[in-house]
């Protein structure tokens, strides 16, 4: 194959597990208001305000986070599917550079490339949002590498939301790794502790595993596999083609789904082949395909592209991976995710609601 900015889907595990199907839905007998098939929520334009990532908080009453590049965060409606304008949190005048965002339970996490703080929280609940700057910085640039090629942090990975506190992985420029523990009384102080890895280059992409209390990471040309428990890193995994996003199956977390800037059918994940490989031609890509990120939905994997094109895989059978729907869209696709059963994209300042596209 010769597909480019497509997926590969990596099994690590040698014992094979069947996922389970996903559960039709019926709304017939339901009084419910319908929803369109498709639903745009224009978001307002910013200067440098590149799409970053459309994040869904744990609660199920709270509200989608979108994050642009310079930080500025748009709230988005889940039920009535509109923008909460009075809820806009923009940019306070502060040049920032949001190199990836994640959700750690209710709390939002931003990571920076650049500006005065390397990490920002932003705690999503009923009231009236307010951004956290964090004082640590751990991460720092090294003299042998030049200013375009980075600063602080790169990407993140969240681990743990328990009671008043929240767990997370930062990985940065300078090729290490730390992980945060946040008080929600004071994140101003979290507690960072150093990982004990070193990658060849910057961390370009990263997941934890619970089932083995692990951290799998990528320097885009290796892929790290950190048991945190005896703070050991075996010898990495050779890949041909730059890792840009790693995911780890909820339900089933020996599951590992790699998103690459190619296919890579020799040494798709860790130690052996992958147990499959999928992905979408796309040959007039305009922006850095590293930020784009796609996401698991069972036994499916639904990713956005450059041109619009937004596809939904069916996995279940990897001998023969099924394209099961696929949308064009007008505007670019950075990251799409799953919500309540629909499958929303953000790129170009706006979200799009595909409502039946997981269903129909």
């Amino acid at each position: 194959m010769e597909d480019r900015h497509g997926s590969t889907l990596s099994l690590p595990s040698r014992r094979s597990q069947r996922a389970s199907s996903v559960s039709s839905e019926s709304s017939a007998d339901q009084e419910v208001v319908r929803l369109p098939a498709l639903k745009r929520v224009p978001l307002p334009k910013t200067p440098y305000g590149r799409s970053r990532r459309l994040l869904i908080p744990a609660s199920d009453n709270l509200p989608l986070v979108a994050i642009s590049m310079r930080a500025d965060a748009q709230f988005i409606s889940r039920r009535d599917q509109f923008r909460l304008t009075l809820n806009s949190l923009p940019n306070p005048g502060v040049q920032q550079h949001v190199e990836d965002a994640c959700i750690v339970g209710d709390t939002v996490v931003l990571g920076f490339n650049s500006g005065p703080s390397q990490v920002s929280f932003l705690p999503v609940t009923t009231e009236a949002p307010r951004r956290v700057n964090s004082r640590p910085l751990p991460h720092v640039s090294s003299p042998r590498m030049s200013r375009s090629s980075g600063e602080g942090v790169r990407c993140l990975a969240a681990m743990n939301a328990a009671a008043g506190s929240i767990e997370f992985f930062t990985g940065g420029h300078d090729r290490r790794i730390f992980k945060w523990s946040a008080d929600a009384q004071s994140l101003e102080e979290p507690t960072v502790t150093k990982i004990n890895i070193f990658l060849d280059s910057g961390v370009s992409a990263m997941a934890y595993r619970h089932n083995d209390n692990s951290l799998v990471s990528s320097d885009t040309k290796k892929l790290y596999v950190t048991d945190l428990t005896r703070s050991h890193t075996p010898r990495p995994a050779q890949v041909s083609n730059d890792v840009n996003q790693i995911h780890v199956h909820p339900q089933i977390p020996h599951l590992t789904l790699l998103e690459m800037s190619m296919f890579d059918r020799r040494m798709g994940g860790f130690d052996k082949a992958p147990c499959c490989t999928f992905g979408y031609r796309n040959t007039k890509a305009k922006f850095q395909q590293s930020y784009t990120k796609g996401s698991i939905h069972h036994t499916f994997f639904v990713r956005g592209h450059q041109d619009g094109t937004v596809l939904l895989w069916d996995f279940r059978n990897v001998k023969n991976i099924v394209t099961r729907r696929q949308s064009q869209l007008t505007k670019s696709v950075v990251h799409t995710v799953v919500s309540d059963g629909h499958v929303v994209t953000f790129g170009d300042a706006v979200v799009t609601f595909l409502n039946d596209f997981l269903h129909s």
